[in-house]
């Protein structure tokens, strides 16, 4: 079996989003293959415009299958018209760590929050450490789960 990372984008207006995200999860454990990784990353600007959009909703998988049942997954992008861009990458190993994407959004909502008196600068770095640290949590516990719900 071999390792692949999936990333798409989807139209943040559309409702279908979090329906097709679960959808993958279900086609892939259909398919007798395992999420090392699932992360709803959320909605970040675009480089560039896609089909008059600035902003997308991001999500990612990091999955082990059978190549030959891997056109199964394919499909779901392929004519899903909620979906602005995927993209699917053979890895060479399984990745469970949270993802470059995931740590980018964190840190950027971080510094959209107002600047606040300097007496609470410190409670507000151990908040901000807190909360990111409860987000990898979530996210290798949905790993775990996902392993653990294949096996």
């Amino acid at each position: 079996m071999n390792h692949y990372e999936i990333v798409f984008v989807v139209d943040p207006q559309l409702d279908t989003e979090s329906k097709l995200f679960n959808k993958c999860l279900d086609t892939v454990k259909s398919i007798d293959g395992l999420t090392h990784r699932s992360e709803d990353i959320g909605i970040r600007k675009l480089a560039y415009p896609i089909n008059d959009k600035n902003t997308g909703h991001y999500f990612l998988l990091n999955i082990e299958c059978d190549p030959k049942k891997l056109k199964d997954v394919e499909a779901l992008f392929k004519f899903d018209e909620s979906i602005m861009r995927s993209s699917l990458v053979k890895k060479k190993r399984a990745e469970t760590e949270p993802s470059s994407l995931l740590t980018q959004t964190v840190s950027q909502l971080k510094s959209d929050v107002p600047s606040e008196p300097i007496v609470d600068v410190k409670k507000n770095i151990e908040e901000e450490k807190k909360s990111e640290e409860k987000i990898i949590e979530k996210s290798k516990k949905e790993a775990v789960e996902s392993d653990s719900e294949s096996s």
